[in-house]
């Protein structure tokens, strides 16, 4: 079982998508019960070295507008495998990310953000072996 946390960005994220609180719990139990297993509806899209950290990109529900994994969200989460917690991280609706031929700016922006948080990561990482 893994220790659940939100982040800044992810409560952010919340709050420009009128996330409900019904939904938060659902989120929560659903992130703390999760695997290290890539499936369909989840993958690993970075794994720092000495395997202190992962980032998890999951498609998710959307219960309240009755749209399944392929048309509810898309959740960014960090696994912090030497305390055993996860940090939900940024949440967007998949029409918002840029996954489209319409959208590629939002594509870039989405990426750009991955790669932000990995370098955060990786600061992290080293900082805590000084």
């Amino acid at each position: 079982m893994w220790l659940f946390n939100k982040t800044s960005e992810f409560v952010k994220c919340s709050e420009k998508l009128g996330i409900s609180e019904e939904t938060h719990i659902a989120i929560e139990n659903w992130v703390t019960s999760v695997g290290r297993i890539e499936t369909g509806r989840q993958k690993i899209i970075f794994r720092s070295p000495r395997n202190s950290f992962e980032i998890w990109i999951a498609r998710i529900p959307d219960p309240e507008s009755n749209k399944g994994k392929s048309g509810g969200f898309r959740l960014v989460y960090i696994l912090n495998l030497k305390e055993n917690a996860v940090y939900v991280d940024k949440m967007e609706k998949r029409s918002s990310m840029g996954f489209g031929d319409e959208r590629p700016r939002d594509k870039q922006k989405f990426q750009e953000y991955i790669s932000e948080l990995k370098i955060y990561l990786l600061k992290i990482i080293e900082n805590g072996d000084r």
